[in-house]
C-alpha cells in the first residue's frame, strides 16, 4: 500500500488555470489497441523525482486511511523487463513515469469530459481547471467527484474490475460531502457544488442508472434556483448554467415534461447575460416552448422507453418513462407507472375530441417552432456551420465504422450537440404537426383536403426523415471516429510532451479531446433516431452498434442498454397510441 500523502503531483498541474499533462510525463493509457497496460503493475515503484513531497490533488479528496485503496497496482515483477513493461504484443511498450492512481483518474476526466472553449463554442465542463486550481472550499468534494466519473470510466475501457471498486468508494464518500455541502446555505451556492452534483450525474450514467442521472438533474436544477441571478455575474457562473440547463431540457424532452415555472423566471434573467439571438438560446426556447404545447396535445406527457414488463427492460427506464413523485422533480404532473403512463397518453389522443379551432392552434404553434428554428439555423454565423464531407467507406458496410453516406464535422462536439438539440426539437415539432393534421382529418375531412393539408403531412414527415440523417451524420464526430480542425489543433496542444517522451506518444492513438462527453451526446442522438419506426435494419443494427462502442470505449454502461432499446424496436415515439 502507498501512502498518497508522499507525493506532491499537484504542483504546477494546474498553473494559470490548465491542466498540463506535459508535466507528468506518462504515456496515454487509454489507447484502445494496447488496454493491456492497466492490467500490467504500472505502478509499482515510488518515483524518485516525486518522493518526500505532499500531494494537493488527490490526497486531500481521499482523505485518512480510506485512501489505501487508491494504491498502486500490485507489482510481483513478472512482467518486468528493466525498466520496460512487457504485453501480448510483440513490441514492447517503454515503461511510463509511475504516477499516482489519482493523477490518472483526474486526467481521464479532463481529457475525455472537458471540452474546451474556443472560437464559437462554450465548450463543456471548461471552467473545471482553473476550479481545481482555486481554493473556494469545496475542491475536497469536487475532486472527489471527478475522481468517482474518472475511475468509473478507467474501469470500464479497461476491464478493471479493483478500479470500479475504487469508483462506487469515492462516489460515496463525496455523496456525503454533497450532503454536507447543501445544509449549509453559503456551501451550497459555490460552483464547486453544483458542478460536483453534475459530474454525479455523469457518474451515474456511466453506471447505468437513468434514475441516478435523474436524480442529480433535478438536485443541479435545485441548485440553479437558489443560487439565483447572482450566478450570471460571473462567465463561469453563466456557462455552468447553461450546462445544467442543457442537461434539464435533455430530462424534460425524453419524458414530455414541462420545463419548471422557477426554471423560466430564471431563463429570463439569463437573457440579460446572452445574447437571446445565440443559436444556443433559440434552440433552448423552442424545446421549451415545444415541452408546453405537448401539454396541451398530450397532458400525461410520454415515454421513449417500453413497458418494464416487456422483455428489453431494465429498471434503470423507469425514471425517463415517468415523471419523478419528488417534489423537487421538473416535471409539473403527477407521478405515475411506466404503464399508466402510457395508458394517459392513449386517452387523451385517442379518446377526447378536440375542435377545429383548438386544433389548428396548436397547429399554427408546432409550425412556427419549426419555422424559427429552421430559419434560425439556415442564417448562423459561418463558424456555427458544418461542413459535409463524403465518406468513403460508406460503400463497403460495416457496422462497427462511419455508416452514413456523408458526415458532418462542426467545430466541436459542444456545437454538434446544440445542433442536434435544435433538430430533436424540430423532429417532435413535425410528430406533432402529422398527428394533429391526421386528427384534424379523422375530425372533418372536408377541412383537411380544402386547406391542401395532405402536401403539409408529406413535407413534415419527408422534414423528419432528412433531421434523423443529420443526426445520424454527425454522429461519427461525436463519437471520436472524425474530428475537425479546431479539435486537430486543440489535441496537438495537449499531445505536447518532452523530447525524451516524443517517441512514446507517436505509438498512441490518443482520442479527441471530450471523446466521453461526445460519446454522452452520441447517445441521445441515437436513442431519439431509434425510435423512430421507418428505420431500415442496417440504420438499426448500426445505431446499435455504435451505442455498445460507446459503451466500451468511453466506459458509458448506459449506452449497452439503449442499444437493447434500439435493437428489440421497443422504443415507441412521443404521440404514438
Amino acid at each position: 500500500m502507498l501512502d498518497m500523502t508522499d507525493f506532491d503531483v499537484g504542483v504546477g498541474m494546474f498553473a494559470g488555470g490548465s491542466f498540463m499533462p506535459e508535466l507528468m510525463n506518462f504515456n496515454d493509457p487509454f489507447n484502445p489497441d494496447e488496454t493491456a497496460l492497466f492490467s500490467l503493475p504500472v505502478l509499482g515503484d515510488r518515483p524518485a523525482s516525486v518522493s518526500g513531497r505532499r500531494s494537493r490533488v488527490g490526497a486531500s479528496s481521499v482523505g485518512g486511511d480510506d485512501v489505501a485503496a487508491l494504491d498502486q497496482f500490485p507489482d510481483d515483477g513478472s512482467n518486468r523487463d528493466n525498466n520496460n513493461f512487457t504485453s501480448s504484443q510483440p513490441e514492447a511498450i517503454p515503461r511510463p513515469f509511475s504516477l499516482p492512481l489519482v493523477v490518472i483518474g483526474l486526467d481521464f476526466f479532463l481529457s475525455h469530459y472537458v471540452v474546451r472553449q474556443s472560437g464559437p463554442s462554450s465548450g463543456f465542463f471548461n471552467y473545471v481547471p482553473t476550479m481545481m486550481a482555486q481554493d473556494d472550499g469545496g475542491n475536497d468534494m469536487l475532486e472527489g467527484a471527478i475522481l468517482a466519473l474518472g475511475f468509473s470510466g478507467l474501469a470500464r475501457t479497461t476491464s478493471q474490475a479493483d478500479l470500479l471498486t475504487r469508483s462506487m468508494m469515492m462516489y460515496t464518500r463525496t455523496m456525503e460531502r454533497v450532503n454536507l455541502a447543501l445544509a449549509d446555505p453559503q456551501a451550497a451556492r459555490r460552483d464547486s457544488t453544483i458542478v460536483s452534483v453534475l459530474v454525479l450525474a455523469l457518474y451515474e450514467f456511466s453506471r447505468a442508472s437513468i434514475d441516478g442521472w435523474k436524480h442529480h438533474i433535478e438536485g443541479a436544477t435545485s441548485l440553479l434556483n437558489l443560487r439565483g441571478r447572482s450566478q450570471f455575474s460571473t462567465s463561469t457562473g453563466l456557462h455552468i448554467f447553461k450546462d445544467v440547463f442543457s442537461h434539464l431540457l435533455t430530462l424534460c424532452l425524453r419524458s414530455g415534461s414541462p420545463m419548471p415555472s422557477n426554471l423560466r423566471m430564471l431563463r429570463i434573467e439569463a437573457a440579460n447575460a446572452m445574447s437571446v439571438s445565440d443559436p444556443y438560446w433559440v434552440a433552448c426556447s423552442g424545446m421549451v416552448e415545444l415541452l408546453d404545447l405537448y401539454q396541451h396535445i398530450s397532458p400525461g406527457g410520454y415515454s421513449f422507453f417500453p413497458n418494464p414488463t416487456g422483455a428489453a427492460t431494465t429498471t434503470s427506464s423507469s425514471a425517463v418513462a415517468a415523471p419523478s413523485e419528488s417534489s423537487n422533480s421538473p416535471s409539473t404532473t403527477s407521478g405515475s407507472s411506466p404503464a399508466s403512463t402510457t395508458s394517459t397518453l392513449s386517452g387523451p389522443l385517442k379518446g377526447a375530441n378536440i375542435s377545429i379551432e383548438h386544433l389548428e392552434r396548436y397547429l399554427s404553434q408546432a409550425l412556427e417552432i419549426d419555422y424559427r428554428l429552421e430559419s434560425t439555423f439556415s442564417k448562423c454565423p459561418s463558424e456555427w456551420q458544418f461542413t459535409a464531407k463524403s465518406n468513403s467507406s460508406s460503400n463497403s458496410y460495416d457496422a462497427t465504422r462511419l455508416q452514413p453516406d456523408v458526415i458532418h464535422i462542426y467545430h466541436d462536439v459542444w456545437i454538434a450537440d446544440v445542433w442536434n438539440g435544435m433538430r430533436t426539437c424540430r423532429i417532435l415539432a413535425n410528430h406533432a404537426i402529422s398527428h394533429l393534421l391526421l386528427r384534424g382529418a379523422n375530425t372533418d375531412s372536408n377541412w383537411f383536403f380544402v386547406n391542401n393539408y395532405a402536401e403539409r403531412l408529406h413535407q413534415a414527415t419527408q422534414t423528419i426523415v432528412r433531421l434523423r440523417d443529420e443526426m445520424l451524420a454527425s454522429v461519427p464526430q461525436l463519437m471520436g471516429d472524425a474530428t475537425s480542425p479546431a479539435q486537430d489543433l486543440q489535441l496537438q496542444l495537449q499531445q505536447k510532451q518532452p523530447q525524451q517522451q516524443q517517441q512514446q506518444h507517436e505509438r498512441s492513438n490518443t482520442n479527441p479531446p471530450g471523446s466521453a462527453i461526445g460519446g454522452y451526446f452520441a447517445c441521445w442522438v441515437l436513442l431519439t433516431v431509434g425510435c423512430m419506426h421507418n428505420l431500415s435494419h442496417e440504420t438499426r443494427a448500426w445505431a446499435a452498434t455504435q451505442l455498445r462502442r460507446i459503451s466500451c470505449q468511453a466506459g458509458l454502461a448506459q449506452a449497452e442498454d439503449f442499444a437493447n432499446f434500439v435493437q428489440t424496436s421497443n422504443l415507441r415515439p412521443p404521440l404514438s397510441g
